[in-house]
């Protein structure tokens, strides 16, 4: 690891009145990859950004702004609560980590920016907190001074969850020495995806609703925990329109069922006085850690017409046929758990 002191930095940069900082442009994803241990013998993996997707790959990514020149990045693994301190589990990867830490060198770059494309997270069994937090102790690497009195205390530290920080040193008065520490950024919190289950949306009673909301569907999923749900749904515009709207069905704790089955109402579109259906999409999400599952299409269909009470018989018989349809998984999901144990 490179040499650096933790001065912060208190200097302009080419003659500028504004001080350097870091900025993370690329969150990594929150719950992407597994925290492997060291005796697995396999690959801790690549933490992806935010933003991959099968067709175009992005990792973790960082910008140095209203600085140019070379700069030291130093990478850490940090508790997901402030105050931020050290994190016992390690940062592995093929470039630059060395002791559980990275070390990157920003050099000949004009955008200032320096992605992560090969970190993976190693985790330490919770015996062996105290000797990795030790090690982290040796080499200085405290972003926030906290100090490792916690190293003690293994029953605080939360080894499903961490958060990346970033430290970026500048070159002081003396070219070479990077002794000029800029202000520690931390990322989004980072999640092992084995301590959470994947969301996935099995069936729905329906896949489409009035704009007027309140119709009640039946959503099958895989297990979840009934405090820790949300059913979203989203229409999402072209890059530049970003989120058009947004809105979560209404149910609660009891509502969800042998924790593979939610029973909700929809909400309502933002314009109810649309003539044509409209695509959007419904996925799961945890607000634990902000997992989403896999969207599925659902439409928003217009205000209905109702004359003569017809709504009402309809809704009648598929209130009988959600709640067939919710028996019988239950009933499946009942007998899997009893095999499994």
């Amino acid at each position: 690891m490179a040499t650096t002191t933790s001065t912060t930095a208190n200097i302009p940069s080419n003659g500028s009145s504004l001080k350097p900082f870091v900025r993370i442009i690329e969150q990594p994803a929150k719950c992407a990859i597994r925290f492997r241990y060291e005796c697995e013998g396999r690959s801790a993996g690549s933490i992806p950004g935010v933003n991959a997707t099968p067709e175009n790959k992005t990792f973790p990514t960082i910008k140095v702004y209203n600085y140019h020149g070379k700069a030291v990045v130093v990478v850490s693994c940090v508790t997901k609560e402030p105050p931020y301190r050290p994190h016992p589990h390690n940062l592995v990867g093929k470039e630059g980590c060395k002791k559980g830490v990275c070390t990157l060198v920003i050099d000949n770059n004009p955008e200032m920016t320096c992605t992560f494309t090969s970190l993976g997270i190693q985790c330490v069994k919770r015996n062996k907190i105290e000797e990795s937090l030790k090690l982290r102790e040796m080499i200085k690497v405290d972003p926030f001074r906290t100090g490792f009195a916690h190293r003690t205390q293994a029953s605080s530290i939360d080894l499903n969850c961490l958060r990346l920080c970033f430290q970026v040193f500048i070159e002081g008065p003396e070219k070479g020495k990077f002794t000029v520490q800029l202000p520690p950024v931390v990322s989004d919190a980072i999640y092992d995806k084995k301590a959470m289950a994947e969301l996935i949306i099995v069936k729905l009673s329906h896949y489409s609703a009035p704009c007027t909301g309140g119709k009640e569907i039946i959503l099958l999923c895989d297990r979840v925990a009934k405090d820790d749900i949300q059913v979203r749904f989203v229409q999402e515009g072209n890059n530049q329109q970003g989120i058009i709207w947004e809105a979560y069905g209404e149910f609660l704790a009891n509502d969800v069922h042998k924790q593979v089955a939610i029973s909700l109402r929809t909400p309502k579109y933002f314009d109810e006085n649309i003539s044509q259906p409209v695509t959007i999409n419904i996925q799961l999400r945890r607000p634990s850690d902000g997992c989403l599952s896999l969207p599925r299409s659902f439409q928003i269909t217009p205000r209905e017409l109702d004359p003569d009470g017809l709504v009402r018989k309809r809704h009648k018989r598929l209130k009988e046929e959600n709640y067939d349809l919710l028996q019988e998984y239950i009933q499946l999901a009942s007998r899997q758990q009893q095999q499994q144990q």
